[in-house]
């Protein structure tokens, strides 16, 4: 199984595990819910590994370091500590991903804005008159049907 089919191949058990070890980092509480309300065991998981398909191997072995939720994570944290980065990377991302979490928090998230022009950015694209031929041609379009 490859890092990137990893997502859409997590078991029930598996899913439940990761939602009880996320549930540890994001408790919820504050008008936020916790990681596993969340679903971040669920679709947002799979977006997250899809946006960022190396942090598979990391969620892989946080799911079988041995021991209870608790146990695992300070396994992780004390001895393997790239690995429980990198797991509580890929569990923030799956859950900043869910919009009912944004919402929560007042962020509609990144969204693309215009720019202003630059001074002088008309006369770099007049330059040469490499625009003229169509500035000559006029405007050509088919108006659209009411």
């Amino acid at each position: 199984m490859t890092d990137l089919e990893f997502s859409t191949e997590l078991g029930d058990a598996s899913r439940a595990r990761l939602a009880a070890l996320a549930d540890l980092l994001i408790p919820g509480g504050s008008g936020l819910p916790s990681a596993s309300d969340a679903d971040v065991a669920g679709q947002w998981i799979n977006r997250a590994l899809a946006a960022s398909a190396d942090l598979a191997s990391a969620v892989k072995h946080a799911l079988a370091t041995p021991g209870t939720p608790d146990e695992a994570l300070g396994e992780l944290r004390l001895h393997h500590r790239d690995v429980f980065d990198a797991f509580t990377f890929a569990v923030s991302g799956a859950y900043f991903m869910n919009p009912d979490v944004r919402a929560a928090l007042g962020y509609p998230g990144i969204a693309p804005r215009r720019l202003p022009p630059a001074e002088g950015e008309a006369d770099y694209y007049l330059e040469d008159d490499i625009l003229t031929p169509v500035i000559d041609r006029g405007a050509i379009y088919r108006p659209a049907p009411v």
